[in-house]
């Protein structure tokens, strides 16, 4: 189906506008026909896409749908936090790997020395997702460490960096964000990887590097590399006074910790693509949220939680 509508003249054309670097304008699509136009393009174009819908529910649909128009191609859905803007409460563990995931995906395009992937991926996000602040692109990017087979490094100082990044030390690895230590080996599950890996030491020498099934702990695969990205949307050693990591509302604090306002747009390559699912939708909504958090924030003014 796809092949068909590539190859149609009226979908060249806007391919050949897209490639040309055109902002294109109200194509006049209909629902069930974006999603094909979407795929299609990426398929052409194999450039990271961001995908914006106006609300969740409608971001969820396309991101299911989308596994029949792009089943090989990596897809990624951008959640939204729980908390409203202004609101002091925790992000869930689910959100926190999902909205990871895929800023790790688009970090691939500016980390040095990484290979960029074959084929390039799509993310769907609702407009409250994308406003959310996060951490800014240049803080992700220095923070992110490469390690590989028969690299020298101690692991008392890959541990120390870890947890400044955002990830939590426990006795068994079972989520992302997560790391242990038993005696030469550490596992650490980052939140861009399906499976965790384990390093075993020999000396202050990284001997073998693996990915694991945590639940019956067999090697899925021996690897040679392995990025590691934050576990955390922003960086420990950015907390104010008075605060410790793993408060429940860490990621409020998210604009005091980095300053410069940041979203995933950042992340985006230069020629990456920004469709966006109904214009007039999204501009009716982002006004409803604006009035949200205006309403909210006055009242927590009035309580002191703001000053």
């Amino acid at each position: 189906m796809l092949d068909r509508l590539r190859s149609h003249s009226v979908y060249q054309k806007t391919l050949e506008a897209v490639m040309a670097g055109k902002t294109l304008q109200g194509l006049g699509l209909s629902r069930p026909a974006r999603l094909p136009v979407m795929a299609s393009l990426s398929l052409d174009l194999n450039v990271p896409i961001l995908l914006l819908t106006d609300k969740v529910d409608r971001a969820l649909m396309m991101f299911d749908e989308l596994a029949f128009w792009l089943p090989d191609h990596p897809r990624f859905h951008f959640p939204e936090p729980n908390p409203m803007f202004y609101e002091q409460a925790a992000w869930g563990a689910m959100t926190r790997r999902d909205r990871l995931s895929a800023l790790s995906a688009l970090a691939q395009y500016h980390l040095p020395g990484t290979q960029k992937p074959d084929k390039a991926a799509v993310v769907v996000a609702s407009l409250r997702a994308v406003m959310t602040r996060t951490l800014p692109r240049r803080d992700f990017i220095i923070a992110s460490k490469t390690i590989r087979v028969n690299q020298q490094i101690n692991p008392q100082e890959l541990k120390r960096n870890w947890v400044d990044i955002g990830y939590e030390a426990v006795d068994t690895v079972l989520d992302h964000g997560q790391f242990s230590q038993r005696g030469g080996i550490l596992d650490v599950w980052t939140p861009s990887e399906a499976f965790p890996a384990r390093l075993e030491f020999f000396g202050d020498e990284i001997d073998t590097l693996r990915q694991f099934d945590p639940t019956t702990q067999r090697t899925v695969r021996g690897i040679e590399q392995l990025t590691i990205t934050p576990a955390r949307e922003y960086l420990i050693n950015k907390l104010p006074g008075g605060f410790e990591h793993g408060d429940l509302s860490d990621e409020f604090l998210i604009p005091v910790m980095h300053p410069a306002p940041s979203t995933i747009l950042d992340y985006l390559p230069k020629n990456g693509l920004v469709v966006i699912d109904n214009l007039a939708n999204i501009q009716s909504f982002d006004e409803e949220i604006e009035e949200q958090a205006l309403k909210m924030r006055r009242e927590s003014v009035t309580e002191g939680t703001l000053d």
